[in-house]
């Protein structure tokens, strides 16, 4: 998942670090028909620069499915995630969907997931999809495992309710029976990144996450690449509902298109300026304060331009990743952090040397 998809190549937790895989951060792996294959992709926000073509590159490379990110926390909705569930959808992907969590508790869980619920909704009616919980955030790991079961079953209930029966949870495979449970409703898409991925691991489980920064032929970007043990993420369409006509007891069967956004790309979104940079490597980092009336905040490849930080004057901004772009017209590199509001309300990439360490002495 995305490293916001936060601290998840390294998390602190009881005085020990939990490490996902031993990938350098600027690692890539290209195909090789030794390694796992890559039956899905998850993306997020992260990934808003890939277009209808590299779905269809996708497809054609043999990926089955992706999972998408919709919401995180209660704050949260992707801003692509119309775009990108349409792009899936067009190149015959199944589309499945995870919120990244936060919740702490029963009802905290069960507001997270109305989030979840409400923009699923809004892109489209089927519920005939995989719908994951992405748990990794830091938080979590301060939690009983018995919580953490009591929240995710919490969260389960109302994605139940609301007649959304296919579920699963993602997370690192170091946490399960440490921090939280696997069980027959959530049999697992687990996360570990091994130097030299081959074979299969976790096989009771429905998917393993076994790569961060795998380079399809053709494409330009790292992707999370995942192995499936069996068809539950690819055996559902996102495209079809199955509503019973009032004048007969057979099922019709009727198409749920995606509808598509206006305009198909952000209109702040700069082709010349994402073109502009090549990403070196990305990677997170541990979380320090900044503050700053300077700059802007863009997506992670500087295409679309979130707003100036000078509209939030007294926010103190905290990191959790950075990244290494090299501008091609300079022919020299520059150091990007992600930030995110205290709040948690503001997110995106900045340039370093925009930032004062420390709170914002103004908040």
């Amino acid at each position: 998942m995305q490293l916001s998809k936060q601290l998840f190549t390294g998390l602190v937790t009881a005085g020990a670090v939990l490490l996902v895989g031993a990938h350098n951060a600027s690692a890539q792996l290209n195909p090789s028909s030794s390694q796992p294959r890559t039956d899905m992709v998850d993306l997020s926000s992260w990934q808003s620069n890939l277009g209808a073509s590299d779905y269809q590159k996708l497809h054609d490379a043999g990926v089955k499915a992706v999972a998408i990110k919709a919401t995180e926390g209660t704050y949260y909705t992707s801003p692509v995630l119309q775009q990108q569930a349409q792009d899936a959808q067009d190149a015959g992907l199944a589309v499945n969907y995870y919120h990244f969590a936060h919740f702490t508790s029963v009802s905290s869980a069960k507001a997270e997931a109305q989030n979840f619920i409400n923009a699923v909704q809004s892109v489209t009616s089927s519920k005939n999809m995989v719908m994951v919980v992405d748990f990794e955030a830091s938080e979590l790991a301060n939690l009983s495992k018995s919580q953490n079961d009591a929240d995710l079953a919490a969260f389960d209930s109302v994605l139940n309710d609301a007649g959304y029966n296919k579920t699963d949870l993602y997370t690192m495979a170091s946490w399960i029976g440490n921090r939280i449970d696997t069980n027959a409703s959530n049999k697992g898409w687990l996360a570990q990144w091994p130097a030299n991925p081959s074979g299969t691991e976790y096989p009771s489980a429905n998917a393993w996450q076994w790569a961060s920064d795998y380079r399809f032929n053709g494409e330009s970007q790292n992707l999370d690449v995942s192995q499936l043990n069996n068809e539950f993420y690819v055996n559902g369409s996102a495209n079809v509902a199955v509503h019973t006509s009032s004048s007969s007891s057979t099922p019709k069967t009727t198409l749920v298109k995606v509808p598509a956004p206006a305009p198909t790309t952000p209109s702040n979104y700069s082709a010349a300026r994402s073109n502009s940079v090549t990403l070196v490597w990305r990677a997170s980092m541990h979380r320090h304060a900044y503050w700053t009336l300077s700059g802007a905040r863009y997506s992670k490849h500087l295409g679309i331009k979130y707003a100036d930080m000078k509209n939030l004057p007294h926010t103190t901004w905290y990191t959790d990743a950075h990244e290494k772009l090299y501008r091609k017209a300079s022919h020299n590199s520059a150091i990007y952090y992600h930030v995110r509001s205290g709040n948690g309300k503001h997110s995106g990439w900045i340039w370093r040397g925009y930032l004062h360490a420390g709170v914002n002495p103004k908040a």
